[in-house]
């Protein structure tokens, strides 16, 4: 897996980070909007122009600047580095909430899809906490996937995968802080703080409450699912519209989402019809839970977000409709491990990110 390290202020990480991969981030911001405009005509029925798309980016600036200055400025950072106007970093930062903004009607499963997991000490081998998930997105976008290995010089280091040009996607600070997110969509999304933002402010907080405020308390321009989880045993799982967040606290067992609301308020809003893909995934993820109860360790959860059962329905997906697993995560906070792939993850290879980021470091 290819591992990237930056290191210093905001603005300087973000810039270095721009310039190293300037073409590319050019490229995967093209590829992104040309999707999205294409699959809201073809799965939704809409028309929206890349035009529309960098029109609402810009109107989330203000309230991403506004939510996490910290983050704004490494995102101005990226855009000096990659000689890119702002909107079109923010754009391809948070893709799928400025697509909802503009047209919440259609497939979701259409523009990607995931698979996560929380499991308390009651239900893993040796009695620690284990969190992850599949990240799935369009087929084209598997290029551009990537780590980062982040050390700010006044906020926690941390260890993500993501990809060119992006803040946080799923990841772990040296607090032991982890969090990821899976897409859900409600009609009430608004220009504000993308996904990746909340994820990326999250991971700056030293403990597990703060990093829930920073999802909680945004300005979200968008639905997301997240869970979070901490060194200390903490597992907590958060399913937000835009307006309203619900917390559920994992105290035991196991608790798995993919990409259809679960809380009542939210289903009411929900932009699509729950896909079959969805509803299998979680089906087959309970029952995976179910038959690994006591056993689930680092290398069950592998095989678990590896699982082919259900066809294209899958947990894992092979170029569904476009769609693929581009990559995928496993963590233990409470050992400060933190696990990935890039690609298929029954393909693998699997990589701990921290050795990644020391070898790239030395």
């Amino acid at each position: 897996m290819r591992m990237l390290s930056f290191h210093g202020s905001p603005r300087d990480m973000g810039r270095a980070f721009g310039e190293s991969c300037r073409d590319e981030i050019r490229t995967f911001f093209e590829l992104r909007v040309k999707n999205a405009v294409g699959q809201a005509l073809e799965y939704g029925g809409r028309h929206v122009s890349a035009d529309d798309v960098v029109r609402v980016a810009r109107a989330c600036l203000a309230p991403t600047e506004a939510y996490d200055p910290r983050g704004y400025d490494e995102l101005l950072g990226i855009a000096e580095g990659a000689d890119m106007p702002i909107e079109h970093v923010l754009a391809t930062n948070g893709l799928t909430d400025i697509r909802d903004v503009l047209s919440w009607g259609g497939d979701l499963e259409a523009f990607g899809g995931c698979t996560a997991f929380l499991a308390q000490r009651d239900v893993t081998r040796d009695g620690r906490v284990l969190v992850g998930q599949t990240w799935d997105l369009a087929t084209d976008n598997l290029p551009y996937v990537l780590a980062v290995h982040r050390r700010p010089d006044d906020a926690p280091e941390t260890w993500c995968l993501t990809t060119v040009g992006c803040l946080s996607l799923i990841g772990m600070n040296d607090a032991g802080v982890a969090v990821g997110t899976t897409n859900v969509r409600t009609t009430d999304a608004r220009p504000g703080a993308t996904y990746l933002s909340l994820i990326h402010k999250a991971l700056g907080q030293r403990d597990l409450e703060g990093a829930i405020g920073a999802i909680v308390d945004a300005p979200r321009a968008g639905a997301h699912f997240y869970y979070v989880a901490d060194a200390h045993g903490g597992a907590v799982a958060v399913e937000c519209s835009a307006r309203r967040a619900w917390r559920h606290d994992v105290e035991g067992g196991f608790f798995g989402h993919t990409n259809h609301c679960l809380i009542e308020d939210n289903v009411a809003i929900q932009g699509s019809e729950v896909r079959a893909s969805s509803e299998a995934r979680l089906m087959r993820l309970d029952a995976l839970f179910a038959e690994h109860r006591g056993r689930f360790d680092l290398d069950v959860a592998q095989a678990v977000l590896s699982d082919r059962e259900n066809g294209q329905n899958a947990i894992r997906r092979d170029d569904f409709n476009g769609i693929n697993t581009n990559g995928a995560v496993v963590m233990s906070p409470e050992d400060g491990v933190i696990l990935a792939c890039h690609g298929l993850p029954d393909a693998g290879p699997w990589s701990d990110l921290k050795a990644l980021a020391a070898n790239a470091d030395s």
